[in-house]
């Protein structure tokens, strides 16, 4: 059993139940997820150290401790990383109309939205965790 079910059944009615908790939560404090996700990075960075690993140890310490003193930073490097990533993705289908092309647009144009407006990314990754909440609560109880 993997320790990210938490021991949960993976669609039972109680995941269900801490995705929509934890997609509220964030929706009222946005900013928790950029913390919660710079202490990741600290205690990924500890490990990595305690495993050997220092140089990855110590990049994960500092982006960690980057994250904690400057939370908004995270929005802008997954916007700047949605940018590279569209931007290669446009070049890649050679501009041939289709399906890697349009791909490669939406995911430019979400990266602008995050650079011009960061807050928006922790709103979206808590629909998104409501949205994951209510259909496997949907799911469960047959609603469809």
């Amino acid at each position: 059993m993997s320790w990210l079910t938490l021991g949960l059944p993976a669609g039972g009615p109680a995941l269900g139940i801490i995705l929509l908790v934890i997609g509220i939560i964030i929706l009222i404090i946005p900013r928790i997820i950029n913390y919660l996700i710079g202490i990741a990075l600290i205690l990924s960075g500890i490990g990595w150290i305690m495993a050997g690993s220092w140089l990855w140890g110590i990049l994960a310490l500092v982006a960690g401790i980057l994250v904690m003193i400057v939370p908004r930073i995270l929005n802008y490097v997954v916007g700047i990383y949605l940018i590279i990533l569209g931007l290669g993705q446009i070049i890649a289908s050679g501009f041939a109309l289709g399906l890697p092309l349009i791909v490669g647009a939406i995911t430019l144009i979400f990266g602008i939205i995050v650079m011009v407006n960061p807050g928006v990314l922790n709103a979206l990754v808590a629909i998104i965790f409501i949205i994951q909440g209510v259909l496997l609560l949907a799911q469960y109880y047959h609603w469809f």
